[in-house]
């Protein structure tokens, strides 16, 4: 069974109910000694400290392709101890509830957590937050990174299995002699659609519905649209400020 490190971390500015994100670092070293690293984050609207540390652990998790030998740290008390205090088992066989008979929070999510700790042989260590360990501090910079991010995706209180992309307000981009132009919400709607095709591309290789071939051209495809379009509603939002500064 392959050995793997992970690393995991969650933010959220305002928590709880403000914008947040997660951070993953996965590590593999092959008989080799080659050492093979992914990096993993995503930020989302309104949503809790506790919602993206859960995340950042069945992300990483998910993307493990054959059932492994685990080791990830997290300075997630809330996530490690559910596991090395038996928190988590004991909800699982109660239903998700509490022993004063109540749903524990986030349940979906540790529901989905928990499909993937049967999967692997999982061990969570804790390690102290924001206390110079080189790869926490680096899953607290994809984490916060994310959240302050202007791509961000709805938190809906459910399994985020498949999130949305969250809607982008009108932007004021360019300006002429008539004073700043506004942009239509086409601009950010486009943008919008080439995230959403690129999670329905990612959702149809996850189930077997398209080979890893397809995915990673279709993925290609895609990812030039995104890039193209990021760099436009840069552009714009730099022609805006520079006009503001003009004023």
């Amino acid at each position: 069974m392959p050995e793997v490190t992970i690393y995991t971390d969650g933010a959220a500015r305002g928590n709880p109910n403000g914008p947040g994100g997660y951070g993953a670092v996965v590590r593999y070293t092959d008989a080799g000694g080659k050492v093979y690293e992914r990096e993993y984050s995503a930020g989302f609207t309104v949503t809790t400290n506790n919602r993206m540390e859960l995340m950042g652990a069945i992300i990483a998790l998910e993307n493990l392709k054959v059932p492994c030998k685990v080791t990830l740290y997290s300075d997630s008390k809330y996530l490690v101890d559910a596991f090395n205090e038996g928190w988590a088992y004991y909800w699982r066989t109660h239903e998700y509830r509490n022993k004063q008979g109540d749903l524990v929070k986030n349940d979906l999510l540790w529901r989905r957590l928990m499909e993937q700790v049967d999967r692997h042989e999982t061990e969570f260590i804790w390690v102290k937050g924001h206390n110079g360990h080189p790869e926490n501090e680096r899953c607290d910079e994809l984490a916060t990174s994310a959240a302050d991010s202007k791509m961000l995706f709805v938190d809906d209180g459910g399994d985020l299995r498949n999130p949305k992309l969250a809607p982008q307000e009108e932007t004021v981009v360019t300006a002429d002699s008539a004073g700043p132009a506004t942009i239509t919400k086409e601009t950010t709607a486009a943008a919008e659609d080439s995230w959403n095709a690129a999670l329905d591309c990612l959702t149809a290789f996850s189930d077997g519905k398209i080979s890893r071939e397809d995915f990673y051209s279709k993925l290609e495809v895609l990812r030039a649209k995104i890039d193209a379009e990021m760099e436009l509603l840069e552009q714009m939002e730099e022609a805006y400020y520079a006009e503001e500064d003009g004023q």
